[in-house]
């Protein structure tokens, strides 16, 4: 199916196969390997796609091997590995060509936090190891896949330290890497863990953090970061804590408990006896509707309680 250039671009960066007339994205990762056109690649690059293209059923796929091919006018202008190392093979290329090449070095250099773990998923397959275990999004222990920015498919699954001084040295013990360690997966976040949007590590250590503070699962914090609008936005470790502090308003039984409470708090109940009429006759199931479509937002735990957040979006 045809797209435009910008969502062709949006598909390459997640390796979804992407057509846009003179832009193509081709996917090896499936069964069906397609006839990608060699166009002007020089004659090793040509023979080296044509040998990943139309290998033996007993060649293995290997690290180095094609996993994705970006094409401009019919000529491929780059490719990435398994190991999501970013080609650009030699070939004669126009303006034209030369100017999307570029643009898809960028796009495969950038890949989706989803498009990594599934090569991540397919390292582990290959080489028989196991990165350790993945739990539940709403899994009441928390844990991350994590990997270095300059290994991105070699990855470990593990739990994130109190301190985030701690989690830099641990994360860093475990990958091997010199900086901030890069996730590709998180479980235990809840819904802020779903998508393709970045997991920064500091984010997740103040979900973490507040999750500790307040007795919560972390998973609880997450739900309510996504209805908030967080992925999206990408807030910062700050935000995230002071929103959260202005948000949350406890835990109750049910969406009735809390609305009991505000009939209190906000006088009815003492309107309604100066007035001499009877508390039956308000409507606090609609008083309660209202509350909840309007003002306030719940995270429901599997046994019914509810944790109780002010609205800042609908």
């Amino acid at each position: 199916m045809r797209c435009t250039i910008a969502q062709a671009w949006d598909r390459i960066s997640t390796l979804a196969a992407a057509d846009a007339g003179r832009l193509t994205g081709y996917t090896l990762l499936d069964n069906h390997i397609p006839p990608i056109p060699a166009g002007t690649l020089a004659g090793p690059a040509a023979q080296q796609l044509h040998e990943n293209l139309y290998r033996d059923a007993d060649t293995a796929v290997g690290g180095d091997s094609i996993a994705y091919v970006v094409c401009s006018d019919d000529t491929p202008v780059a490719w990435v590995t398994y190991h999501a190392r970013v080609i650009a093979p030699a070939a004669e290329l126009s303006d034209y060509q030369i100017a999307h090449q570029m643009q898809a070095i960028d796009a495969l250099s950038r890949l989706s936090r989803r498009a990594l773990a599934d090569l991540a998923r397919r390292r582990d397959h290959r080489e028989q190891r196991d990165p350790g275990t993945k739990r539940d999004i709403r899994h009441d222990d928390t844990s991350v896949l994590v990997a270095d920015p300059d290994e991105p498919t070699l990855s470990w699954w593990t739990s994130l330290p109190a301190d985030l001084e701690h989690v830099r040295i641990h994360l860093a013990a475990l990958t091997g890497g010199d900086g901030d360690a890069l996730v590709l997966d998180a479980c235990g976040y809840g819904a802020y863990g779903l998508g393709s949007h970045r997991l920064p590590v500091p984010v997740l250590c103040t979900i973490d953090a507040l999750a500790a503070e307040h007795d919560l699962p972390a998973w609880v914090i997450g739900d309510w970061l996504k209805a908030e609008g967080a992925p999206p936005s990408l807030p910062s470790p700050d935000t995230v804590r002071a929103e959260f502090t202005r948000a949350y308003l406890g835990l109750f039984p049910h969406q009735r408990a809390y609305a009991r409470i505000q009939f209190q708090q906000r006088g009815w109940d003492d309107a309604l006896n100066a007035a001499a009429i009877p508390q039956r006759l308000f409507d606090l199931d609609r008083f309660t509707a209202d509350l909840f479509c309007d003002e306030v937002r719940e995270i429901r735990f599997p046994h019914g309680q509810i944790a109780v957040f002010r609205r800042t979006t609908r």
